[in-house]
């Protein structure tokens, strides 16, 4: 300790350098070596029918792959709206509160919501399909500082192209398609109305019919079941949070069901067509990865998952 000081006595500016050094090892986050407080990953649902295999599990592989392991360096919080959007400003808000390390928003409306609410935080997005009408940025290297994330446009199919010939295959003597979507979701409506674009350009008319609440899924199936209808799409979170109801009625009068979600086939749908969101997941986690290791989110570009599936019950 003498000599340390007979140094700095003897150049004052070492003892001025050491100082900003030791200021600076202070103001660092600490290392995730497991020896040091957890870092707390909050992961915000819009809805609950897309499945932990997409969210939760995949994360969790790109966190691994990135040399974190949950329990020892980070921790998931996982909380959902359910369907109820109004509930997503207090879950975020929540999450804030408890000082989350990482916000991670699954779906669009998650993403449009922490936008307006989180200015600092990290966050990562994840199962989406336009994370620019969000607000996130305007390209995939051109966005907000502290968002960055995984998106799919169309959910694989931008312009629901891909999906109606998955009908046509599928269903050739379909005429009627009906749909099911979610009138109170930017996104749903989207979808739909760009379904409706690509039928008709196929020669099918559309039958479109709101869902505004999973409890109104079976009343919805039942007025498409009344117009004829020979296949049956569904879109947004009320509309899969009744996927049940619909599935029912749908089977009684012996009408396929598709769906872009693998795991509504499991429940009955007929088929599916969906982007690869496991991979994406991965891709997430190991963004999570880089931001608990220090990187800032700004740097981290954008990733679109250009990989898509398609499962058909029976093959």
């Amino acid at each position: 300790m003498r000599l340390f000081w007979s140094v700095c006595r003897r150049f004052p500016q070492a003892a001025i350098a050491l100082a900003l050094l030791d200021a600076l090892a202070l103001a660092s986050p600490p290392a995730l070596t497991g020896q040091g407080p957890k870092a707390t990953i909050a992961i915000i649902r819009e809805a609950d029918w897309i499945g932990s295999e997409w969210s939760e599990d995949a994360l969790r592989v790109g966190l691994g792959e990135s040399d974190l392991d949950q329990g020892r360096d980070y921790e998931f919080r996982t909380s959902s709206a359910q369907g109820d959007l109004a509930t997503l400003p207090n879950l975020i808000d929540a999450a804030l509160d408890a000082k989350a390390t990482v916000i991670v928003t699954l779906q669009d409306a998650t993403l449009q919501v922490a936008v307006k609410r989180v200015k600092g935080t990290p966050i990562v997005f994840h199962i989406l399909s336009d994370p620019f009408a969000a607000g996130a940025g305007t390209s995939d290297t051109d966005h907000l500082p502290n968002v960055t994330g995984v998106y799919s446009p169309g959910f694989g199919d931008p312009e629901q192209e891909k999906r109606v010939e998955l009908i046509k295959r599928i269903a050739p003597g379909a005429r009627r398609l009906g749909v099911l979507f979610s009138p109170g979701e930017d996104l749903s409506v989207k979808l739909k109305n760009r379904l409706t674009t690509a039928a008709k350009k196929a020669g099918m008319q559309v039958v479109a019919v709101p869902v505004n609440t999973p409890a109104d899924a079976s009343d919805g199936t039942n007025r498409l079941v009344d117009q004829k209808v020979d296949a049956i799409e569904i879109y947004g979170n009320a509309a899969h949070g009744g996927f049940e109801s619909i599935i029912r009625v749908a089977k009684e009068k012996k009408i396929p069901v598709f769906s872009p979600s693998p795991f509504e086939i499991m429940k009955g749908a007929t088929a599916v067509l969906y982007p690869d969101f496991q991979e994406g997941g991965v891709v997430a986690g190991k963004m999570i990865g880089r931001i608990l290791k220090g990187e800032s989110p700004a740097g981290i570009p954008f990733y679109r998952v250009r990989t898509t599936k398609t499962k058909v019950a029976g093959e």
